[in-house]
């Protein structure tokens, strides 16, 4: 039994590279990549390793060797902050190119993504900065910046077509205990009534326990979170969850 994967419904697939696979039509998105973490903090006087071990880019080539995408999607976050260094340019255009070589690349930006499009420009890689995606029945985008009016419509508008509105922003994570002694803190998706929130791409990003913490975005908080599916070990492990 491949405990890797997780179909959460017909042809939406979870995967424990923190990845959502939309099988029918061919999509693969990530949230919260956060690239240039270091590089971002350096540029605020804080002295983080330039080589912090970050291997988001080299995952994301192994997620396309696994599934057949034509079309992969960044909800949000992409870049920690977008600062005006060569080295974030080299690493945005590694993405462009050799993700981009394979199948479509679409952006979606978020709140750390605020001068992305300027960054882009100057690093000579043509791509947009889209606000959402809509791949079939379902609504992609990073979570920020939506009040509640809008996301209930969007919601509601998304489950008519038997969709669901997936999102990042959260960095979803959730707390395992043996009873005993141990306990640790695993990323996880959060699935909801028409929702789903994928955890942070980036290794960087620990992110808050879901049963303590209130979500952000309205994507997540208006409607119950039915239950988590935490990355434990590179396997998959669902844990229902009390309506929140």
């Amino acid at each position: 039994m491949d405990r890797t994967r997780l179909e959460l419904e017909p042809g939406v697939w979870l995967d424990a590279e923190r990845a959502v696979w939309l099988e029918e039509w061919r999509t693969l998105a990530v949230a919260d990549l956060h690239l240039g973490y270091a590089w971002a903090h350096r540029a605020e006087g804080q002295l983080l390793p330039v080589d912090t071990g970050e291997d988001s880019t080299e995952r994301l080539l192994r997620l396309l060797a696994k599934y057949p995408a034509e079309e992969v999607i960044l909800l949000g976050d992409i870049v920690h902050r977008a600062v005006d260094v060569p080295a974030l340019h080299t690493e945005l255009r590694w993405l462009a190119l050799n993700v981009g070589e394979r199948a479509r690349l679409r952006l979606i930006g978020g709140n750390h993504d605020r001068e992305l499009a300027e960054t882009l420009a100057t690093a000579n890689i043509v791509l947009e900065v889209d606000t959402h995606a809509v791949v079939g029945p379902h609504l992609l985008l990073h979570g920020d910046g939506t009040d509640e009016t809008t996301a209930e419509a969007r919601l509601s508008e998304t489950a008519a077509r038997r969709g669901r509105v997936i999102l990042g922003h959260e960095h979803p994570a959730i707390g395992l205990s043996d009873g005993v002694a141990s306990h640790v803190k695993c990323p996880c998706f959060v699935a909801g009534e028409g929702f789903l929130v994928l955890p942070a791409f980036s290794r960087w990003a620990a992110g808050g326990d879901i049963r303590s913490y209130r979500f952000m975005s309205p994507y997540a908080r208006l409607r119950p979170a039915e239950r988590a599916v935490a990355i434990v070990a590179g396997k998959l492990l669902p844990i229902p969850l009390t309506k929140r």
